[in-house]
């Protein structure tokens, strides 16, 4: 199956928001910046845990049969290999620096990391959990629907199978929700479920509208009228949501610390309205390039690289000291240094992706994947 070269310049355009919120909330300039912060925080990570919903029900579009467990084994060396590798390599530098190198040490952090995920690379481990709860829930769906193939019904039977599938898979979906729900309240903190709870509902939106909405649209057929209709459909929805975000951002703090379940529902009712915005602004532009020429945009060029990105990018955000400066962020000194700050942790991420991919074990433990020599002008199969 070919990348969409659309959904990469989605995953382009959030890692790089990924990265100007790190140059500003880890050098701490968040604090003078009660709108753009905001805006970056309420998007960035959703937006990621969409688009990571709408590639694994790629599978569900091609066969009816979800991704399934056989794709396990590939998620947990995507997601846990370097969760866990970049954990190992951190603590030994940290540590034989310090001279405090101890199996107990080790233990000791590595046990707080599985109860505190956000000590390391989370939303790996996050997306990882998402993705078994949502290979649970279509299973059952699966199984929960037996009777004939879809090759061995008409249209309408496909439809009314789809939608069966579609309803059990999201009540087992809630179900893992409500399980979420309740461990984060009994105040057990393993696998960080307050993480589950803000971000899962993203990744069941981009699943169940793509693998199952958008599939029952296309078998009906889309004519030139119905598409016309749809697109000024989408245009208004952008509208309306943008003006909602918007509002949103200026009146409320969306930065705010998660300490009840009111600042919860609004932050994530803010991230619905500017992601679902930012989804399809980005992928209708992107798809609009798509179709007149097959050499990948910017953003989809860096899309393909945003795990590699993700892993190691704020590793330099702090290189130019912008948190001593004591900057305005509304302010051109401000602006010059973030600007710099952003351009120097680019290049020496660029170059350190360059140097680990050129040994193939190292790039393998730590980036999840074998590494594919890619074209920027060639399409390569998808993720």
């Amino acid at each position: 199956m070919q990348r969409d070269k659309a959904i990469d310049a989605v995953k382009g355009f959030a890692i790089l928001l990924v990265m100007i919120g790190h140059c500003i909330v880890l050098n701490g300039l968040n604090t003078t910046d009660p709108y753009i912060y905001d805006v970056i925080k309420s998007v960035q990570m959703p937006l990621f845990m969409l688009v990571s919903g709408v590639l694994s029900s790629y599978g569900l579009q091609k066969n009816g049969r979800g991704t399934g467990f056989k794709k396990l084994p590939a998620r947990c060396v995507s997601y846990l290999l370097p969760f866990f590798s970049w954990f190992v390599l951190v603590h030994l530098y940290t540590h034989i620096k310090a001279g405090t190198l101890s199996g107990a040490m080790f233990c000791k952090e590595l046990k707080e990391l599985l109860f505190q995920t956000d000590r390391g690379l989370w939303f790996l481990m996050t997306l990882f959990v998402a993705t078994v709860c949502a290979m649970v829930a279509q299973l059952v769906a699966d199984k929960a629907v037996s009777g004939k193939t879809d090759k061995d019904t008409d249209k309408k039977g496909e439809t009314q199978t789809d939608l069966k599938k579609a309803i059990i898979f999201c009540v087992v979906s809630l179900f893992f929700y409500c399980l979420f729900f309740v461990q984060s309240r009994s105040g057990n903190t393993f696998l960080s479920p307050s993480l589950m709870l803000h971000y899962f509902p993203f990744y069941l939106m981009g699943y169940v509208v793509n693998g199952y909405v958008v599939r029952v649209r296309n078998r009906s057929g889309v004519t030139p009228e119905r598409q016309q209709l749809w697109r000024r459909g989408e245009i208004l929805v952008i509208a309306v949501f943008l003006i909602i975000f918007a509002v949103m951002v200026i009146r409320l703090d969306l930065a705010a610390p998660l300490d009840s379940f009111t600042a919860l529902a609004t932050q994530m009712a803010a991230s619905f309205f500017g992601t679902v915005s930012v989804y399809l602004i980005v992928y209708r532009l992107a798809q609009r390039r798509q179709k007149k020429t097959e050499k990948p945009g910017f953003l989809s060029f860096i899309g393909i690289y945003t795990l590699e990105i993700y892993v190691l990018h704020f590793r330099f955000a702090r290189m130019l000291g912008l948190a001593e400066k004591e900057l305005q962020f509304y302010s051109p000194e401000a602006f010059f240094w973030i600007v710099a700050a952003f351009v120097l942790m680019s290049l020496l991420t660029a170059v350190t992706i360059v140097v680990i991919q050129r040994i193939p074990v190292i790039s393998y433990l730590l980036f999840g994947k074998k590494h594919v020599k890619l074209s920027f002008g060639k399409s390569s199969p998808q993720a």
